[in-house]
């Protein structure tokens, strides 16, 4: 049974480059994409069959660090497969609705007809990680913080933040001869890792609490007008 969604938009269909280019070849990360014309509209057609959309599937469960991991390694293979193929990268969706998933894999809607900036997409999509991330995931947290506050610069680059977001925290550990010498002067390690850790959970749930203070005003203040606010553009879901 295959399954579609449908993007409709008010103007008369025209076969440019773009939609050739997408039907002569499979574009990793991108969505099989059909266009037609019909009473002076244009319709895309996007086969999402046994795919599920981020926006639903993160209705139901939080997004983990691992999540997060997943997508941005294939955005940017998305990303670059696009500009090899010549094709526009801010013709790539990123609103949760317009993002499907399948077997560990995230997909994306190419959309021609689309006037936006996909930075700016892309920095409110990090809103949106912020609202669904999983709390209880410290990692995950690290990530999206990372990542909502990196897109929140001017020019700034993707290949960086996604670095930053993939390096492993570095856990620091007492060499050998450390150990040895406090052995020697009867120091009781065990007792203070004890006091230290306790000391060390009270720091860290005061510094996520500050961290995310300005973050939560940042969102209060800069509430975005919806997207697809587009003259005559809709969606509609069919089954075949």
């Amino acid at each position: 049974m295959e399954r579609k969604i449908t993007i409709e938009e008010s103007i008369l269909y025209m076969e440019d480059y773009q939609m050739k280019m997408l039907k002569a070849n499979v574009v990793e990360g991108l969505l099989k994409v059909g266009g037609r014309g019909m009473n002076g509209k244009s319709y895309y057609d996007y086969d999402v069959s046994g795919k599920v959309s981020m926006k639903a599937m993160y209705e139901r469960s939080k997004i983990s660090s691992e999540d997060i991991r997943l997508f941005l390694m294939q955005l940017k293979a998305a990303l670059r497969a696009t500009e090899e193929y010549l094709l526009n990268t801010n013709c790539i969706l990123l609103k949760p609705e317009y993002i499907f998933y399948e077997d560990e894999r995230f997909y994306f809607c190419y959309y021609p007809p689309a006037k936006q900036d996909i930075w700016e997409e892309f920095h409110l999509l990090t809103e949106y990680f912020v609202k669904q991330a999983d709390y209880q995931d410290q990692e995950c947290v690290r990530m999206v913080f990372l990542l909502h506050k990196g897109t929140m610069e001017e020019n700034y680059s993707l290949e960086k933040l996604t670095t930053e977001c993939m390096q492993e925290p570095v856990k620091e550990e007492m060499s050998r001869k450390e150990k040895d010498r406090e052995e020697e002067m009867g120091y009781d390690s065990e007792e203070h890792d004890w006091i230290t850790e306790q000391e060390l959970g009270s720091s860290i749930l005061k510094e996520t609490e500050n961290m995310w203070t300005p973050v939560k005003r940042f969102l209060g203040r800069h509430k975005k007008q919806k997207w697809g606010d587009w003259d005559g553009l809709h969606i509609e879901e069919e089954e075949l």
